[in-house]
């Protein structure tokens, strides 16, 4: 055998290997990522107290009846809290007494999938696909319980559901969106968090080309269709009505590069207060005066 031929075969079978490799890995990734992103892990709820006046009611879903907490005010333009993936509606108590305060009835609610509630039929989490169904029926609720205006307030994940109901229901009583740490580009958030995440037994992380496989299985899989839950690139065209976005620098969950695409697709509605040092939803925690001052500045603008 020539040496020229002896290296085609080598060159051959390195591909090979690295083809292989990469399926394979593309494959581990894959469930690794269902299992994490997608198979519902709830949170168990549990009904807060606080200085503020909460009540349980129950909302109707296409699903079935979900479980809501309603914190009445007078005005009639309400803030419907969407919580984020693994939390539950206490995810906005530290809003409760404040907006209760300034006069904004809110209902903090409870979604497909959560503890308790009815599943999704696909079994898995939809990054709003299905959820916005919930809360066109939460905000049926609040309509025929003297709503006139809507401010929503998306966490993490939340935020998905909520873009994608307005998206899908460009509605004068839609006032205003608030955003914390908002996972609204799932494919980004995957390729992010596969870029910190060890490959077993080497020395580097997932490779974005193995990342890639892994989402495309995931596709064939479990029928993720990745840019149906991507909210950020038509946000020039799908985006109408003025949103706060606050997002940490140092989210390790979601990336804050995700809110900042956001704001530069719709400059004239989004708002996008970056904080410094900031976890995931960790907005509040790292200055609560300015946070609330943020939020309670928004609502007095456009509720």
């Amino acid at each position: 055998m020539s040496a020229r031929s002896f290296f085609r075969r080598l060159l051959w079978g390195i591909v090979a290997l690295l083809l292989l490799g990469h399926i394979a890995g593309g494959w581990y990734f894959s469930g690794a990522l269902i299992e994490e992103g997608f198979e519902p892990s709830p949170g168990a709820i549990e009904v807060p107290s606080g200085e503020y006046q909460l009540v349980e009611v129950v909302y109707q879903s296409p699903l079935g009846n979900m479980e809501a907490w309603h914190l009445p005010a007078a005005n009639s333009t309400w803030v419907i809290h969407v919580h984020g993936e693994g939390a539950t509606p206490a995810e906005a108590e530290h809003l409760f007494a404040p907006i209760q305060q300034a006069g904004y009835p809110q209902l903090a609610i409870t979604y497909r999938n959560d503890g308790g509630q009815p599943d999704d039929p696909s079994g898995y989490y939809r990054y709003g696909v299905a959820e916005w169904q919930d809360v066109a029926a939460a905000v049926a609720f609040a309509n025929a319980n003297g709503a006139t205006g809507i401010v929503f307030s998306g966490f993490g994940s939340g935020a998905s559901h909520i873009l994608a109901y307005v998206y899908r229901n460009n509605l004068e009583q839609n006032r205003g969106i608030l955003m914390d740490s908002p996972n609204i580009d799932m494919a980004d958030t995957v390729d992010f968090r596969a870029s910190m995440e060890p490959v077993p037994m080497l020395p580097i992380n997932v490779p974005p080309t193995v990342a890639e496989i892994a989402k495309f299985l995931t596709s064939l899989r479990i029928g993720v269709n990745w840019r149906t839950i991507d909210y950020v690139e038509d946000a020039d065209i799908t985006l109408h009505v003025p949103t706060l976005v606050q997002h940490g620098t140092e989210d390790e969950s979601v990336p804050v590069g995700q809110s900042m695409a956001f704001a530069e697709a719709s400059p004239a509605l989004v708002r996008l207060l970056t904080v410094e040092g900031a976890g995931h939803v960790e907005l509040y925690e790292a200055d609560p005066e300015k946070y609330l001052r943020e939020v309670l500045g928004f609502l007095a603008e456009v509720g």
